[in-house]
């Protein structure tokens, strides 16, 4: 389909263009694992932040209380994180599991496989570009206090 110059000078149109191409290449390298990028994601940010709850994990994600409880039960029905004992006894820490840890080293050499695909038109100084503008543009809210 035809996009016109609206589009084209749209910078949100062409970032969720890209993400949507690359969220797709990223799905079919995560089909052996049957996880989403999303539920990837969750994984490194629990071995990154061990004894997160299910309350911060997901406010780092974006996501309501209910979703966060609903991912993490399906991370801890796939035997890769596990509930402990929380600071209180109303939270759960999160933790990795052995088989967690193996499986996310594996998944993240598929998406990285996955990113150098999507990204082999670019050099290696606009790949750094690139990341350097997505990392600003990323934080603008945080910046402006937005």
């Amino acid at each position: 389909m035809k996009q016109g110059a609206d589009l084209q000078s749209l910078m949100g149109y062409q970032i969720q263009r890209a993400n949507l191409r690359m969220d797709a290449d990223a799905r079919a390298a995560l089909a052996d694992y049957d996880l989403s990028p999303a539920k990837m994601t969750a994984l490194i940010l629990i071995r990154d932040n061990p004894g997160c709850d299910q309350t911060a994990l997901g406010r780092a994600l974006s996501i309501n209380r209910s979703s966060a409880m609903k991912l993490v039960n399906i991370l801890v029905d796939k035997g890769l994180i596990e509930r402990r004992p929380g600071r209180d006894l109303r939270t759960n820490a999160l933790a990795l599991l052995p088989h967690g840890e193996s499986q996310l080293k594996a998944m993240l050499k598929a998406v990285g496989r996955s990113d150098a695909r999507m990204t082999a038109g670019l050099s290696a100084d606009e790949l750094k570009t690139l990341k350097d503008l997505l990392e600003r543009v990323g934080a603008a809210d945080e910046e402006t206090g937005d």
